[in-house]
């Protein structure tokens, strides 16, 4: 019975029928500890192995666990002794060698959460014998570590660079290597051998350069290095490449161009639901409210029966977008128990914090980001949101200033650097601003925050006319409910009632449910509308006579929530909407006279450098 039930494991197991083996391989070892006349260790050893392995196929984790560390015990036994049948077991079965049995042990082990054993588990393997693959999950588990910012970085970069010397094309390990601060070039250095007729790859060497561009916070030049390869190699309108430019495009802000990549990117692969969620979070920034083609992709990445890391986090993003914040934060902690370091839904839980008025927690989330993806601009704004709603000014000044220096040359720190000078009570402070959102725009004069920041400034400064003119321009490239809106506001200011009218109509073409739209209309239509002129108040700070408050905190300058505590106008639209306790911090004069020092020293450590 022994014999004809072994050899019947044995073709299962070899049919891949693992489901079967589990049962049938129980019932022999029983069998064989019952009758220890007929038991021998090779066969035991053999029993083990398959049922071992059926255990790890069919996700049984914590059983195959059980099992692991009995059976390297008993190939330690028979290597001792010299067992013959030990060659045969593994040049038969290339998965039961000693290597593999422990990376399948410490992948179960990753599974159910125990990082330091699967790391350990690794370790026992001698570096000689680890396979790419073992190279690959050892480096892994060491750059990630058992925690956010406990990773072993240079034990990290040695797995990473000894996968990449045998695999040259892991792109997902030269990215790895870029993110652990490893130099483009010495990066570059270890994949020259991709091919073996030089030139073959010179796109390759573009790709790292990218990368680099990207993890040293130079978005826009990344974005342009993926645009050569658009434009010169075979590459063009690959899945991949689309995705890599439209993230950069995305982290600098370009979010109109982010949009049509991420959707051509889905027109390639349409079951890619990273794209989707990539699209839902732009549409969201640029203040969409829906449409037809993004109810169809919710609808269908809703229909999915086994939800990956990217399905929960596209559930909690059309939470966000439809203002239940407290059922996107329970489906971004699905997404984050699934996969701890996402980068979007890092970001996105410290968004919906904030929109549920929690800056405390909002600030430790933001936190959280800055340990795994330091190279996005989120997070910093993020966290000065979440300073700035606290009033804790000194914190939210040091960020402000902080992602100015991190930042250098982009128009999204430029912007929001300068809208803080913008919302300053001291006049002199407030003329400065011009010069950083001049900066911005110079070097990219289509960024709608600094375009709609300039038009505050020559506003404010008793330029109307070029105020209307630099939105008119704007809007006719990049069509926007919110400069709609703000046009709208500023013509009917000026007294010019019909095209104000027009602009609203158009704002709400884009979005019929805008409020702000709505009230322009509302207060377009009442007698009263010629009395809507800003005027300054004795602080500096701008007043507009019969605008409803919030709750008595009304934005500064005439600005609506949106544009203040966005900093950088539609760029954070939903976020700065949502939480109407996040303001400026100049709400009395004591808080005013706190925020007067902060960006008296502002100017002190950052103008004669901008």
């Amino acid at each position: 019975m022994e014999n004809a039930l072994f050899a019947n494991i044995k073709k299962l197991y070899d049919h891949k029928l693992y489901e079967c083996v589990i049962p049938a391989a129980k019932l022999l070892k029983t069998v064989l500890k019952n009758d220890r006349y007929v038991a021998t260790l090779e066969v035991e050893y053999q029993v083990q192995l398959y049922l071992v392995n059926s255990y790890y196929k069919e996700r049984h984790h914590r059983a195959a666990l059980r099992h692991f560390e009995e059976i390297i015990h008993q190939r330690r036994h028979m290597v001792r002794h010299k067992n013959a049948c030990l060659v045969a077991i593994e040049s038969s079965y290339p998965e039961f060698v000693d290597a593999e049995l422990r990376r399948r042990a410490a992948e179960c082990y990753r599974e159910i959460g125990n990082h330091s054993m699967a790391v350990a588990t690794l370790l026992q393997v001698p570096a000689k014998l680890r396979s790419p693959r073992i190279n690959f999950m050892l480096a892994r588990l060491q750059h990630h570590g058992t925690g956010y910012g406990y990773s072993n970085k240079s034990e990290a970069m040695f797995g990473y660079k000894e996968v990449l010397r045998e695999c040259p094309m892991a792109l997902q390990v030269i990215e790895a290597l870029l993110d652990l601060g490893v130099d483009g070039n010495e990066v570059n250095s270890l994949v020259m051998h991709a091919a073996t007729v030089p030139g073959n790859f010179d796109w390759l060497s573009t790709w790292i350069k990218a990368l680099a561009q990207m993890f040293d916070c130079k978005h826009l030049d990344a974005a342009r290095t993926f645009q050569r390869l658009q434009d010169t190699t075979m590459l063009r309108c690959n899945e991949y490449l689309m995705m890599a430019m439209g993230r950069c495009l995305y982290y600098h802000g370009n979010y109109i161009q982010a949009e049509q990549l991420f959707a051509s990117a889905i027109s390639a692969n349409p079951d890619n639901v990273e794209a989707i969620a990539m699209l839902a979070v732009v549409r969201s920034q640029e203040g969409v409210d829906g449409s037809m083609d993004m109810d169809r992709l919710y609808a269908q990445v809703t229909s999915e029966v086994k939800y990956s890391a990217s399905h929960w986090f596209v559930h909690a993003q059309l939470m966000y977008d439809s203002g239940k914040f407290e059922r996107g934060l329970n489906f971004v902690g699905q997404c984050l128990n699934l996969e701890p370091r996402h980068h979007e839904a890092l970001i996105l839980r410290g968004r919906l914090l904030i929109s549920l008025e929690r800056h405390k927690e909002a600030a430790e989330a933001f936190r959280t980001a800055q340990t795994v993806i330091p190279h996005r601009f989120e997070v910093y704004r993020g966290l000065f949101h979440s300073y700035l709603a606290q009033k804790r000014f000194k914190e939210a000044h040091t960020m402000c200033n902080w992602t100015l220096h991190i930042f250098k040359n982009s128009p999204r720190s430029l912007t929001m650097f300068g809208r803080t000078l913008f919302h300053s009570p001291d006049p002199k402070i407030r003329r400065t601003a011009r010069k950083f959102v001049e900066k911005s725009l110079k070097i990219d004069p289509n960024y709608t925050p600094a375009v709609a920041l300039m038009a505050d400034i020559c506003q404010v400064e008793g330029a109307p006319k070029a105020s209307i003119k630099l939105l008119e321009d704007h809007v006719s490239r990049f069509p926007q409910a919110n400069l709609f809106t703000h046009l709208g506001d500023i013509l009917r200011i000026q007294k010019e009632p019909i095209k104000a009218l027009e602009y609203y109509y158009k704002a709400l073409g884009k979005d019929p449910k805008c409020e702000r739209t709505l009230r322009g209309i509302s207060l377009l239509s009442s007698s009263n509308c010629i009395d809507e002129s800003p005027v300054l108040d004795e602080s500096g700070a701008i007043k507009v006579n019969n605008q409803p408050s919030t709750n008595g905190l009304a934005p500064p300058r005439g600005t609506s929530n949106v544009e203040w505590l966005g900093a950088d106008g539609a760029e954070n639209s939903r976020e700065a909407s949502s939480s109407p306790a996040a303001r400026s911090g100049q709400e009395g004069d004591e808080d005013g006279a706190v925020w007067h020092d902060v960006d008296a020293e502002l100017i002190t450590m950052n103008f004669d450098g901008h």
